[in-house]
């Protein structure tokens, strides 16, 4: 979110919100904020700290309409209901030229006191935060992670740029001749409050009148006015992205004042700026869903496509290794026909070939075999394990590569899809092929289909046959580590952030998991949590991990919070490596 955009939303969160009280809270995610406002057209004020989405703007929205887990039970929704519940709006003012707010408000405490009280909020990159204050002094914070002291200061604006209200014609010639004539490079490196959309429309507007002039009508369009021009440019007609929400071309800006550089879009105008930005977020948030689950699916068929691959290639490799199954048994049958004429000399056995005409002597390897009879035996059991083998490869072989042909096809079906009901009935359909492929296997009584199925998880294999268990939702995550995990189980989850616990089951306490399995096991908790959601594409994640006796649950802790009292951590891929079992 751009600063400009910040300050007009500030204005217009004045109007609507000064003198009214604030109702409950509901955190989504990790760094998600929803504050009932009891407005009648816009119930809720959102907040995210999301370096990827920073926001700040009403909705009418509920914490249902969001792509994030809502959470009531977090130790910042206590705190503000503590300090700021039903808490009465005395003043918003946006601070500086950073991307900050600050909401003043009047709270009442146990004792019937009134206490002044403010809530920052701090849309600054990776340092964005939500705090609560009293007096400078830090009562909570949404990232707790990223403050050091009880006080409170405001981030130091950098050193090396100025303030664009001050900043003579003199000086401008100066900064546009250091950046050789570009005007946007100049903007974005030099002005406080200024972002690569305001840059860029300095630089179209100075292309129709001086420079100076277009500094100063769009500083007062921008940070001055109090009437603006709320709009989106976007790609193609809003109803349009709607519907195909993963096109290509996908692309939306939403503004307060009216972007001359981006003529070329298709501009849609809204009566506030609050509602362009919540009718933009909501479509950036849905793309954002889209593609991750897009993704997922093509990892998902990537995954399978890379077994299916490596079980042809095994295949074509042992009926390579298969196919001299008719010279061994030659060479057995050849033996007993000369059990007492055989000669060995050195590291073979010679006898006649009785399958020549000419009936030449020929040399059959001995191996670590002392007499022709226990050769004969070795090379006949070779045969038919050879025989049986390539039988089997005949029989599997096609099947495996017409699943590879479908997976291709499935991929390249999946780059075509672009809108969400398409890839519903998408993954619908890979699901259905799974699942009828696992349903037309031979079963076998196995310990597996001897156990129990778990409410609310997710069960896979390590490709050393180890049971990796995986919890759905936080009373999920309860019931798999407090309940179903064993002493010696290992426990999972990402470092840092929400998601799936996840449990190795340990076959044999007294030897240890192979590593590739643990690796497995972290990299379903990376898949399965919110670091995965956000993190770029391709980006390793943090997975702590320990043995299940260390994990505790404190009187006090919320559904799906432990304790550790040891752990290690490693660092992975979010990937679906160990296999499926449905």
């Amino acid at each position: 979110m751009e600063n400009f955009i910040l300050a007009a939303i500030t204005i217009e969160l004045r109007h609507l919100l000064l003198n009214q009280r604030l109702g409950k809270i509901i955190q989504l995610g990790t760094t998600g904020l929803l504050i009932e406002t009891r407005l009648r057209d816009s119930g809720w004020l959102y907040l995210s700290t999301d370096p990827q989405l920073l926001a700040l703007h009403l909705t009418p929205r509920n914490a249902k309409q969001f792509h994030a887990e809502a959470r009531i039970d977090t130790h910042f929704v206590d705190l503000f209901k503590k300090y700021l519940g039903n808490a009465l709006v005395t003043e918003i003012e946006k601070l500086g030229y950073d991307r900050m707010v600050r909401i003043s408000l009047l709270a009442t405490d146990e004792n019937g006191i009134e206490a002044k009280r403010d809530l920052i909020i701090q849309l600054t990159g990776r340092s964005a935060n939500v705090f609560i204050l009293e007096k400078n002094h830090i009562h909570a914070a949404l990232r707790e992670n990223n403050f050091e002291t009880g006080i409170y200061a405001e981030p130091m604006l950098p050193n090396d740029k100025l303030d664009p209200f001050y900043c003579s014609p003199e000086q401008l010639k100066t900064l546009i001749e250091a950046h050789e004539g570009d005007i946007t490079a100049t903007a974005a490196s030099s002005f406080f409050g200024f972002g690569t959309q305001l840059a860029e429309e300095l630089s179209t507007r100075a292309k129709t009148q001086p420079i100076d002039t277009a500094l100063k009508e769009l500083l007062n369009e921008a940070f001055i006015a109090e009437s603006f021009s709320a709009s989106i440019y976007s790609s193609a007609p809003l109803p349009e992205l709607r519907q195909e929400i993963g096109r290509e071309d996908f692309s939306i800006t939403y503004s307060s004042i009216e972007f001359h550089h981006l003529n070329h879009r298709v501009r849609t105008t809204f009566d506030s700026v609050n509602k362009a930005v919540d009718a933009a977020q909501n479509l950036i948030e849905a793309r954002k869903h889209f593609v991750y689950t897009k993704q997922t699916l093509t990892t998902e068929l990537n995954t399978r496509m890379k077994k299916q691959t490596t079980l042809q290639r095994n295949f074509l490799r042992e009926q390579a290794g298969f196919s001299r199954f008719e010279e061994h048994q030659k060479f057995g049958e050849l033996l007993l026909s000369n059990l007492h004429q055989a000669v060995k000399s050195g590291s073979s056995f010679t006898v006649t070939d009785y399958y020549d005409p000419e009936q030449a002597q020929i040399s059959i390897p001995a191996k670590e075999f002392s007499t022709p009879k226990e050769l004969a035996e070795h090379y006949f059991k070779s045969a038919r394990k050879a025989r049986h083998g390539i039988e089997t490869i005949n029989a599997r072989l096609p099947e495996v590569e017409a699943t590879i042909l479908k997976i291709t096809q499935q991929l390249e079906q999946l780059k075509t899809i672009y809108t969400f009901e398409l890839l519903n009935d998408f993954k619908e359909e890979v699901g259905a092929i799974q699942r009828g492929a696992a349903q037309a296997k031979p079963k076998t009584s196995t310990s597996k289909d001897k156990q129990k199925p778990i409410s609310g998880v997710r069960r896979y294999e390590s490709s050393d046959g180890y049971e990796i268990l995986v919890g759905r939702t936080s009373k999920d995550n309860d019931n798999l580590t407090l309940r179903v995990a064993k002493s010696f189980d290992l426990w999972f989850h990402a470092a840092d952030y929400p998601g799936s616990h996840v449990i190795l089951r340990n076959k044999n306490k007294h030897q240890p998991i192979p590593v590739r399995s643990i690796t497995e096991a972290a990299q379903l908790a990376a898949k399965f949590s919110q670091a995965n959601l956000k993190g770029a594409g391709g980006a390793r994640i943090g997975v702590n991990y320990c043995e299940k006796k260390f994990v505790t649950k404190p009187k006090g802790f919320g559904v799906g919070q432990v304790r550790l009292s040891a752990y290690k951590t490693i660092i992975v891929e979010p990937i679906a490596a160990a296999e499926r079992i449905l």
